[in-house]
């Protein structure tokens, strides 16, 4: 069931960033990175039997989609889609 909430969560992500983006384009790939890391860490935990990390979790899995529905319509060529999708990547390489 965990696996499901964060395949949909991450459909939603992609879904949101695909249509729409942030502020500067890396300044809002670390808030969104931040986000989903600091997310992953949590579901990790939860994972493990931490019921208030699994909420903690999605609390941060919502933000992320709001944050992503937030910077909709910001980036609306395909050259910074690709700009805020590569940077995003990048963030997310920088995880624990």
């Amino acid at each position: 069931m965990v696996k499901s909430i964060t395949q949909i969560v991450a459909v939603m992500f992609a879904a949101a960033i695909l249509t729409s983006c942030g502020g500067s384009i890396e300044s809002d790939a670390k808030k969104l990175a931040k986000l989903l890391c600091e997310g992953n860490e949590l579901e990790k935990k939860g994972l493990s039997g931490d019921e208030s990390a699994m909420q903690e979790s999605l609390e941060l899995a919502s933000e992320a989609v709001s944050l992503g529905l937030e910077l909709r319509g910001k980036y609306t060529s395909a050259d910074d889609k690709k700009e805020f999708t590569q940077a995003l990547l990048k963030e997310m390489g920088k995880c624990d």
